[in-house]
C-alpha cells in the first residue's frame, strides 16, 4: 500500500485520492508519508555521518 501511495504521490495525485483509492483516511495517510519521508531523511543522514 505504501508503494502505490508513494507512486501516486510523486504522479502529484491528491492525498484525498490516493486515501479514497486505498480505503484509507486521509490522516493515516499524511502520518504514513510523513513517517516515510523522514526515515528517509534520517536514513541519509545517517549514511553521511558513517562517509566522515
Amino acid at each position: 500500500m505504501l508503494a502505490v501511495a508513494l507512486r501516486r504521490r510523486a504522479a502529484k495525485e491528491s492525498v484525498t485520492a490516493i486515501a479514497a483509492h486505498l480505503g484509507a483516511g486521509r490522516s493515516t495517510l499524511y502520518r504514513t508519508l510523513s513517517a516515510y519521508d523522514e526515515a528517509i531523511a534520517t536514513q541519509g543522514e545517517t549514511l553521511g555521518d558513517r562517509e566522515g
